[in-house]
């Protein structure tokens, strides 16, 4: 199991759920409130461009939805090459972008998570932990498997 690998995979989920966000934010009505929020507080009394000031951002969390997902399968890429499984990768992936949608949708757009979520969420870890738990144990049958044939051969 490598640490980098791991360390990669977390980086991609995290990565998939800031493209996700900047999908929601460049397709919801609370991208009017923030930047309408954020202009009366932070630049001058009677700025009249907030409409256009909209559309930037708008455009900004298109371009950060692209964006993100690349930089997500570069990272999901190089996990699958530094991890023992493909596997491995994929649940230390899933389980931080699930972590981090849920996260990210708290702090900033105020989602509430029940338990059933919550529940959910645990479940799928667990069942992801133990497909890769029982990979290994495969992964070392088979490993056993193979050296055994290999010395029936070595003593024919």
């Amino acid at each position: 199991m490598g640490l980098d690998g791991i360390i990669f995979a977390i980086e991609a989920g995290i990565c998939a759920a800031l493209a996700s966000v900047s999908a929601k934010l460049a397709t919801c009505s609370e991208t009017d409130t923030f930047v309408t929020l954020g202009s009366s507080n932070y630049l001058p009394d009677g700025f009249q461009y907030t409409g256009e000031l909209t559309l930037a951002v708008r455009f900004v969390c298109v371009t950060g939805i692209f964006l993100f997902n690349a930089i997500m399968w570069v990272l999901f890429t190089k996990s699958m090459h530094k991890c023992s499984s493909t596997l491995e990768a994929t649940a230390f992936n899933i389980s931080s972008n699930f972590i981090s949608t849920a996260a990210f949708g708290q702090v900033l757009f105020g989602e509430h998570l029940g338990m059933i979520w919550c529940l959910g969420t645990v479940l799928i870890i667990i069942g992801l932990t133990v497909l890769h738990k029982e990979s290994n144990v495969v992964d070392i049958d088979e490993n056993k498997h193979s050296q055994d044939k290999i010395n029936k051969q070595e003593l024919s």
